[in-house]
């Protein structure tokens, strides 16, 4: 369980842990498809490979998807990158009572964003699965896009992992309070639900 903790914690060594496992996948997956000879690590056109039913035998054919790969992902992590932290931190997070567009434009947004996904996930899956190439190109795509995008998060803040750590312990002080102060009004809800209504006695005239 500690081992468990610490990866939880420490961030470079669950990077460092998932690398590990990316590698022996590659690694394990890449050697059976050597030993059956796969179509799927061709590079270029071949006749062998097709995309949606269209055959891969074309330089033509095969720019045209590296071109649509590369930029397709780039656009999808350059927007996953400006949107997903929007919709969690502005628009799903309980705490942000205040919000730039009206309620109706921010469910539009979040429903234009999923059917976006879903429709670019299954063509970027099929793009990737027809061969090696395409995929090494998504991975290009996504590492050159997110490195400017984290660089652009990164903008103003400062290395000082004491004060990192200070910061990450007072938040969860605030938040123990927090769950302390709901359980508190929660008890006390229960028992003023639980008491019954009691009317004083108005004094009769023969009292």
């Amino acid at each position: 369980m500690t081992l468990f903790v610490e990866l939880f914690d420490n961030k470079l060594h669950l990077c460092a842990v998932l690398m590990m496992w990316t590698l022996i996948s590659s690694s394990i997956f890449c050697f059976i498809m050597i030993k059956d000879e796969s179509k799927f690590l061709k590079l270029g056109p071949n006749e062998m490979n097709q995309l949606l039913g269209v055959k891969m035998d074309t330089w033509f054919k095969w720019w045209v998807t590296a071109i649509y790969t590369f930029v397709s992902t780039a656009i999808a992590a350059f927007a996953g990158d400006a949107l997903i932290p929007f919709f969690n931190n502005v628009i799903q997070d309980h705490k942000t009572k205040h919000i730039p567009y009206s309620k109706f434009t921010c469910l539009l947004l979040m429903q234009c964003f999923t059917i976006y996904g879903v429709i670019m996930s299954v063509i970027g899956m099929f793009v990737a699965l027809t061969q090696v190439d395409f995929m090494l190109i998504r991975i290009a795509a996504d590492l050159i896009v997110n490195s400017h995008t984290t660089t652009y998060f990164l903008r103003g803040k400062e290395v000082d992992a004491m004060k990192y750590n200070a910061w990450k312990q007072s938040s969860e002080s605030r938040n123990e309070c927090s769950e302390v102060e709901l359980s508190v009004q929660d008890t006390f809800d229960d028992v003023v639900d639980q008491t019954p209504d009691t009317k004083p006695m108005l004094p009769t005239a023969n009292s």
